[in-house]
């Protein structure tokens, strides 16, 4: 579940949305592998990245996850990953089985001036089913928080050999990844350790009977107020990954930020907002013992 403040941030402080322009639909580029893929270990979250073509073709793939599962946040740099939108979406198909996902996205430059596309949204292989996700929504609308999404399958990971991303961009690109189910392998074992990392009890998370579940609606937990008043005047926008300790009464210990785009004001901002309002049935072991958990989410703040 995604927590974001953009559509409620425009309607109350009334900032105009730029004009997308028109970008003239091009055959995208094939590219092959100019690295070998690098998985990087670390302590709240796990990343594998790969470089694709050379010189003004050269894009660089990072995929990161923070905490087990079969969601990625993707970035890719590179001159063909320039667009001249402040904002929109591209499609990213993991070909060649899976279809075309349309993905919101922010435009950012590295230190050098290099073209970067952030997506703003996690992604999945396989895009979730139009049923799962009308469930999904009937249960918020009951109060439900705890939906459980079907998981990508071992084939899926394995039949998907490219990410093709197109639309929005100055060069659509396809990155000929080759198999993803040996990098993502790689992957599942990093966030696996994540949790020692976090001082979770792996053995009783294994047989958890209810994990940390949100009391209300988490999208309500970071208001529009929340936006730091010095990043609006700014013109500052940002994500905010984060995850909070749920004690076994239920309530949110301590706020950790796994990743942010920053400044950290932003950072500062979600913690505050999250530990006032966030309430939690706290997570129970296999015998209905509460057991100390974690959550987490995202905060997108955008004008």
């Amino acid at each position: 579940m995604k927590t974001t403040v953009r559509n409620v941030v425009m309607a109350v402080f009334g900032i105009a949305c730029a004009s997308l322009g028109t970008v003239v639909a091009k055959e995208p580029i094939r590219l092959a592998p100019s690295s070998k893929w690098n998985v990087h270990y670390g302590n709240d979250n796990c990343s594998m990245g790969r470089s694709f073509g050379e010189g003004d073709h050269k894009v660089v793939l990072v995929a990161n996850r923070y905490q087990p599962g079969d969601s990625l946040r993707l970035s890719f740099t590179g001159k063909p990953a320039y667009t001249s939108r402040n904002d929109g979406s591209v499609q990213i198909r993991f070909g060649p089985i899976e279809a075309a996902q349309e993905v919101e996205f922010f435009p950012a430059t590295t230190a050098d001036k290099t073209p970067a596309l952030i997506i703003r949204d996690a992604v999945r292989i396989a895009a979730r089913s139009p049923e799962e996700m009308a469930a999904y929504e009937a249960g918020l609308k009951a109060g439900n928080y705890s939906f459980k999404f079907s998981n990508i399958t071992p084939e899926q990971e394995a039949a998907a050999t490219y990410v093709e991303v197109t639309k929005a961009l100055r060069q659509p690109f396809i990155l000929e990844t080759g198999p993803l189910s040996g990098p993502l392998a790689a992957m599942r074992k990093c966030t696996d350790e994540l949790l020692y990392h976090w001082g979770i009890d792996v053995a009783k998370h294994a047989h958890l009977t209810r994990a940390a579940t949100p009391k209300s609606d988490p999208r309500q937990w970071v208001k529009p107020r929340d936006y730091p008043p010095a990043m609006i005047m700014d013109g500052k926008r940002a994500i905010v990954h984060f995850r909070l300790n749920v004690g076994t009464d239920g309530k949110p210990t301590a706020c950790h930020i796994q990743q942010s785009t920053r400044p950290k004001a932003f950072d500062d901002a979600v913690c505050k907002a999250i530990m006032r309002n966030a309430e939690f049935e706290s997570a129970l072991e296999a015998d209905g013992t509460p057991v100390a958990s974690y959550w987490l989410n995202t905060v997108t703040f955008i004008l």
